[in-house]
């Protein structure tokens, strides 16, 4: 195949069809290309075209390629291409091979065009001052460090530098990859569009990028109005959503009118129907309601009920309000919460409340509010199966399918992170208890009320919580070490961490990925001190971090085991460790037990109210049954007995084993 200029044979043919260019010198087809598939085209400048004397399907319907009715300038245009139905233009745009673009108004790009890239969001402040720069291979991890690192100004300089090359190295004109679909659209300007995308009926997209893979098609639906944003590989965006300075992460849902502003979706978050300004959604955060408003915040693994919010109409010096929601929480319908306030992991928060709330360091409660105070049940969700249930889902709900998968996620509930705030909180509320006087009926802890009798509960849920956790992982590695060795003194030796970390008991939680503070704070070093010369560098270092996961929290588990017991693990011995198996089984049966009877209430008589109606009992309870079914069928609940047996079985096998 070569390429061709027109003779004047092909000027006359394509001119008899409706086509017209100011100079036909600048329109350049192949040897191949069949020239009575242009009809009523004009060309303007230099426009290439291959071969396109195939046929594509177009709503199910297969169709010539060729270009119809449309006007291209300064274009290149691949094989198999159809183009048909263009209200203005399409400008300045290279289309790669197998590409449909029909009935949409107009497609235009500036030449110096950044198709998002560059684009400077307010996440987490409303404000400002929390600026995160939209690029083209932003994950989780690479938006938190500019977003919540703000105090190291060398670092800050340091990282925006190395973005603002990337973005300059990568940056190309606009462009439509292979296989991509673009039918019944409005404006288009400044928009790349990826391989195997399927834009289907948006109403307009401006400054842009629509990262796609053919493992992951995107696709951007009917009515979705976006400016200034980037979408990556597996987002389905459709239904009336509106977008302005807006990044949307891998296999992301939006739509169902939701808006939103000057925020962040990353792996797996879905919003529908409500509204999202400032927001820094970690992965899985998830709204789906109408008048539900999140704002100003960091979220991640969050669920927001109807009609949260957490708007603050009470600065004095503009919207300065931010709020940190640590991984795991929820907000019921109509909770309000106001800002700022940092809520721990794990919590659920319940009602309005017009304190200030500080209480990262009790993870796992329950905040509710009564008679206009914030109180708080501390570890209260540690036996709701919901918790459970959240943290088997997760993992199985993770959609991405593209080959990089951009956000390093450890899904873990109960982690070092989760754990060391447990140990926080529980030596926190025991110091509580001892010094608060036993005529007083409450204490505030971080801006809530905790009724006195309460603090030791929570902190004895908190201990069986770490006794549960530490014993399980020692237990389990003591197993692992004695079936690949033979002699308890050499196997227990090799317990002993491979990590090297000064301070193995602070940790932090980086959207998603869970690691020592300390390698952090080596990273953000190497960035300001330009030891990392590239994001790439960066992104390296974010998945060291993910691989050494488990060797760090190994050495937390080893390290805290000491603390916690008073025995090092090196030289355990066979009785220590009978007595670590003792301690697992023991609090792991009780809050199995607590979780397994949480669950239990779901099929009791307060769930069958509504059931059967204007029944009697048997057929309320049969009605009840044929829709609910019952604890027995329940496959959750099923699971939590079959985990208890399965509790016993293991305390058998490992005492066995030691012996």
């Amino acid at each position: 195949m070569k390429s061709m200029h027109l003779d004047q044979s092909h000027i006359k043919i394509l001119t008899a069809q409706g086509c017209v260019s100011h100079n036909w010198n600048n329109v350049v087809f192949l040897d191949i290309t069949d020239i009575s598939r242009f009809r009523n085209v004009t060309f303007i400048g230099e426009v290439k075209v291959g071969d396109n004397r195939g046929t594509i399907s177009v709503d199910g319907v297969e169709c010539n390629c060729g270009i119809y009715n449309a006007t291209i300038a300064q274009c290149t245009i691949g094989d198999n291409v159809r183009i048909a139905n263009i209200g203005s233009a399409i400008s300045n745009y290279t289309i790669k091979d197998n590409v449909v673009i029909e009935h949409v108004a107009s497609m235009t790009a500036d030449l110096n065009a950044l198709c998002g890239n560059g684009v400077e969001l307010d996440v987490v402040n409303e404000a400002g001052g929390r600026g995160t720069i939209l690029f083209n291979e932003l994950s989780a991890q690479t938006a938190y460090l500019q977003a919540l690192l703000k105090h190291n100004s060398a670092f800050t300089t340091k990282l925006t530098s190395l973005i603002k090359k990337k973005i300059t190295d990568t940056s190309t004109h606009a462009s439509i990859g292979t296989h991509a679909r673009i039918v019944h659209c409005g404006a288009i300007k400044n928009v790349t569009i990826g391989a195997y995308a399927n834009i289907h009926g948006a109403q307009f997209l401006d400054n842009g990028t629509i990262l796609s893979c053919k493992e992951h098609p995107t696709e951007v639906g009917e009515a979705v109005q976006a400016r200034s944003f980037i979408i990556t590989e597996g987002a389905k965006i459709d239904s009336g959503a509106i977008m302005d300075k807006v990044f949307v992460g891998q296999a992301v849902k939006m739509g169902k009118q939701f808006s939103a502003e000057d925020s962040m979706f990353f792996a797996n978050c879905e919003g529908f129907h409500g509204e999202a300004v400032s927001l820094f959604a970690g992965p899985y955060t998830v709204t789906h309601h109408k008048s539900t408003l999140l704002i100003a915040g960091l979220f991640s693994f969050y669920n927001a009920g109807s009609g949260t919010n957490q708007s603050n109409h009470m600065y004095k010096l503009g919207p300065v309000h931010q709020g940190i929601f640590e991984r795991g929480c929820k907000t019921g319908s109509f909770s309000y919460v106001l800002l700022e306030s940092h809520i721990g992991a794990f919590s659920v928060v319940i009602g309005k409340h017009y304190t200030n709330i500080n209480t990262p360091n009790l993870p796992f409660s329950y905040l509710h509010e009564g008679e206009g105070t914030s109180k708080c049940i501390p570890g209260m969700n540690l036996f709701s199966v919901g918790t459970v249930r959240d943290g088997e889902k997760w993992p199985k709900r993770d959609n991405r399918k593209a080959p990089v998968k951009r956000d390093l996620i450890i899904f873990d509930v109960f982690s070092p992170y989760t754990v060391e705030k447990m140990r926080r909180g529980r030596d926190g509320l025991l110091s509580l208890s001892e010094s608060t006087p036993k005529e007083k009926a409450f204490v505030i802890y971080g801006g809530v009320e905790i009724n006195r009798l309460l603090l030791k509960k929570g902190a004895k849920y908190y201990s069986m919580a770490i006794a549960r956790y530490l014993n399980d992982k020692v237990c389990e590695r003591i197993a692992e070490v004695l079936k690949s060795s033979g002699e308890w003194t050499n196997a227990m030796s090799s317990l002993k961490p491979v990590s090297q970390l000064k301070a193995s008991n602070e940790w932090t939680d980086i959207s998603g990925l869970i690691t020592p503070r300390e390698r952090l704070a080596v990273l953000e070093e190497k960035i300001a001190s330009d030891v990392i010369k590239s994001v790439d560098e960066i992104i390296h270092e974010f998945q060291q971090m993910f691989d050494m996961y488990c060797a760090d929290e190994w050495q937390y588990i080893y390290d805290t085991y000491k603390k916690e017991y008073n025995i090092d693990l090196a030289s355990i011995t066979k009785a220590q460790a009978r007595t670590a198996i003792d301690a697992w089984q023991t609090s792991a049966t009780s809050l199995h037990s607590m979780i397994l009877e949480d669950s239990k209430r779901e099929f009791g008589a307060f769930a069958k109210i509504g059931y059967g109606l204007d029944r009697s009992t048997d057929e309320t309870e049969k009605d009840f049954i044929a829709v609910r079914g019952t604890s027995e069928t329940n496959s959750v609940v099923q699971k939590l007995v079959k985990e208890v047996n399965e509790i016993k079985q293991r305390y058998e096998q490992f005492k066995n084993l030691i012996q």
